[in-house]
C-alpha cells in the first residue's frame, strides 16, 4: 500500500468509523510502518501500555490494511473495558476471536460506503 494522501485520509475517515462503532475514548494513536515490527513478524500490533497501534503495510491490500487497524483498535476497547491481557496463547485466544470478527465487520460496514478501500484488489 502507498500513502498517498487520498489513502491517508481514507485511513483516517476509516479510524474515525471504528471509534463511533467500537465506543473508544480518549486519543488513537496509528503508525502505518514500512518496516516489520517487534521479533515476531505480525501485520499489526497493540501496545497496551502506549495505547498505540503500529500497522505493516508493505506490499498489503489497502483492505487488509485497515482489517488489521480494526483489529488492533478492538485491543483499545478491550482494554478500556478492563481487560488484562494474558501472556499466553490459550487465554489470549478469546480476546483475538473478538478482534477478528470485530475487524471483519468493521471493515464489511465501511466498504459498503467506500468502495475505493477495494480499489487496489482488481
Amino acid at each position: 500500500m502507498e500513502v498517498t494522501p487520498n489513502i491517508k485520509n481514507l485511513v483516517k475517515k476509516f479510524v474515525r468509523h471504528c471509534v463511533v462503532e467500537l465506543g473508544l475514548s480518549g486519543p488513537v494513536h496509528i503508525t502505518l510502518s514500512l518496516q516489520p515490527q517487534g521479533n515476531m513478524p505480525t501485520a499489526g500490533h497493540f501496545d497496551p501500555v502506549t495505547k498505540s497501534v503500529v500497522v505493516s503495510i508493505k506490499n498489503r491490500a489497502i483492505a487488509d490494511c485497515l482489517r488489521t487497524i480494526a483489529h488492533e483498535l478492538t485491543h483499545l476497547k478491550q482494554l478500556q473495558q478492563g481487560v488484562e491481557f494474558p501472556e499466553d496463547d490459550e487465554h489470549l485466544q478469546p480476546y483475538e476471536d473478538e478482534a477478528n470478527v470485530m475487524s471483519g465487520r468493521l471493515v464489511r460496514f465501511f466498504g459498503r460506503e467506500n468502495r475505493e478501500i477495494y480499489s487496489d484488489l482488481r
